[in-house]
């Protein structure tokens, strides 16, 4: 799920139970921010299929089972 505010654009992984997300602060509103944070979240290893967003953690291809909801994949 991905939000944008005045100063911050979050993406909230999409699986079932995890609670894994990415947030970018910004000083002021400009019209690229959200473009940047998903670049990034995407350089990172957020995937985005179909319109929902998984953490690197929790790669669509896996099964659900499989997947590291701890968000132990943080280095």
């Amino acid at each position: 799920m991905r939000s944008t505010r005045p100063t911050t654009t979050q993406t909230t992984c999409d699986c079932e139970d995890c609670p894994s997300y990415t947030l970018t602060g910004h000083m002021r509103r400009t019209t690229d921010q959200a473009a940047q944070h998903h670049q990034q979240a995407a350089a990172d290893g957020w995937s985005d299929v179909e319109g929902r967003d998984y953490c690197p953690g929790c790669p669509p291809a896996v099964p659900v089972g499989e997947h590291d909801h701890a968000g132990l994949w943080v280095a």
